[in-house]
């Protein structure tokens, strides 16, 4: 007795795709809004690092950037394939 079936193509499952990484060098200026007034800057990641104190130029708001802001920035550009270089 012969069975008829209808043959299917295998699917195969896509081999582990990796993910390009893009190394910024510390120099890249980071965008921040100040959060009284929304207004845009640009600081360096090399500055960042630092913890400095931020100040605004459109408004004169300052405020400390804390080490959750630094990991939480780090994190987010992981997620993009972005990653900061390490040394200077």
């Amino acid at each position: 007795m012969v069975v008829n079936q209808a043959v299917q193509p295998q699917l195969r499952t896509p081999k582990r795709v990796s993910r390009v990484a893009n190394i910024l060098p510390l120099n890249t200026p980071m965008p921040l809004e100040c959060d009284a007034c929304d207004h845009e800057q640009s600081y360096s990641m090399t500055h960042l690092r630092t913890l400095p104190t931020i100040t605004c130029k459109e408004c004169g708001d300052s405020r400390q950037f804390s080490q959750v802001e630094l990991i939480t920035l780090n994190k987010a550009l992981n997620e993009l394939g972005y990653y900061i270089n390490k040394k200077s």
